[in-house]
């Protein structure tokens, strides 16, 4: 669910590797070396740190590791999951560990590929057949305006057997078959579409920003490109949360404290519309508002309300544009019967200020 950072030489690398008049296609090389590595276990071998470190090093592997931040003691604990998952002599301690999934839940992670493994080998199966990618382009291009509703041809989706999420950037799609799988009962693809959405929908970049507005146009470019991927798969999550195993319950990853968190956006924009220091506020500040959420929420909480109030069209048309994401929202907000929170005028001004700055309609969108 989240665009890469900080990886741009390692797609480079990897994007040169692979021919551009390459069809697009499902790499399940890390998946793979993720069964046979626990293969081994099952027979009551240990994990030796060399080949765990091998495991580590297959490329999808490392920009997952990287883009999601974890360090030597993480992985080295995540051994230690694997080993007492698969290695029959700790059986008696899985039993325990997974008492408590919370407490132990890197065990528990691992131990949903353990627990379904027939299943999901069935699944993966699935992914290699055209029907697969048919689904998927089907549900992206539902929240794409027609002239972004092309096949890329050149980014490798890459299947792991690790963690549950999935990212995307550049040449690059990982995501780890668990979410897939789980995701993708609900409706064909849907994982794998949401992803698909952030690399068609061309974000665009700004350019020379003034470091004070940094952390403002941060925002409002992640809410509108999580909140419009949202529309794909998350509604499905919540209707259904029910049947889904509890680390897909998404409730309060997509809604907790949305609504004040837009308000507080809304106050910044105000005092930076009186130009008072105190509405600029950098990245990190930001980034700590919105959760660590990469744009989530509340940008599933807005996209709900503009598309509920009968602006999906609307939404479309305008996808790339984070600042007409604000307008379409406060249009719906003043409709929606919960009374969300409204951006004022003030803070509406801000944001047009900010658009005349920085946007620039893309090629394919201007008019000639």
């Amino acid at each position: 669910m989240r665009i890469l950072p900080k990886i741009i030489l390692l797609l480079l690398l990897l994007g040169a590797a692979t021919p551009k008049a390459q069809a697009q296609k499902i790499d399940a090389t890390p998946l793979n070396a993720y069964w046979q590595l626990v293969d081994r276990l099952k027979q009551g071998d240990s994990l030796r740190v060399k080949d765990w470190q091998a495991f580590l090093a297959i490329e999808a592997n490392k920009i997952y590791i990287e883009n999601q931040g974890f360090d030597a003691r993480y992985l080295a604990n995540l051994r230690k999951a694997v080993e007492v998952v698969y290695m029959p002599q700790h059986a008696a301690e899985l039993q325990e560990r997974l008492k408590e999934p919370v407490k132990n839940w890197k065990t528990y992670k691992v131990n949903q590929y353990k627990a379904h493994e027939a299943e999901l080998k069935q699944y993966q199966q699935q992914l290699t057949r055209p029907e697969y990618l048919t689904a998927l382009y089907k549900a992206t291009w539902e929240w794409l305006p027609g002239r972004l509703q092309q096949r890329d041809t050149t980014t490798t989706i890459y299947l792991l057997g690790i963690e549950n999420d999935a990212i995307a950037g550049g040449d690059v799609m990982i995501f780890t078959l668990w979410s897939a799988y789980n995701q993708d009962k609900l409706k064909p693809g849907i994982l794998a579409a949401h992803e698909m959405h952030h690399i068609l929908r061309r974000p665009v970049t700004f350019r020379n920003v003034a470091q004070g507005d940094q952390g403002i146009l941060y925002t409002l470019s992640c809410i509108l490109n999580e909140g419009s991927a949202d529309m794909i798969d998350k509604k499905y999550s919540l209707i259904n949360k029910d049947k889904m195993p509890f680390e897909f319950q998404y409730e309060d990853f997509l809604l907790n404290k949305a609504d004040s968190i837009v308000g507080k956006i809304g106050e910044n924009l105000e005092l930076m519309a009186d130009k008072s220091q105190a509405g600029y506020q950098d990245e990190k500040y930001y980034r700590n508002l919105i959760r660590w959420t990469s744009g989530h929420c509340p940008g599933y909480y807005m996209a709900d309300i503009i598309v509920r109030n009968g602006f999906s069209q609307q939404l479309l048309k305008s996808i790339q544009n984070p600042f007409e994401f604000v307008y379409l929202y406060n249009k719906a907000a003043k409709r929606d019967k919960a009374r969300p929170y409204v951006y004022s005028e003030k803070a509406i001004r801000r944001v047009q200020e900010l658009e005349k700055k920085y946007w620039l309609p893309p090629a394919h969108s201007r008019k000639s």
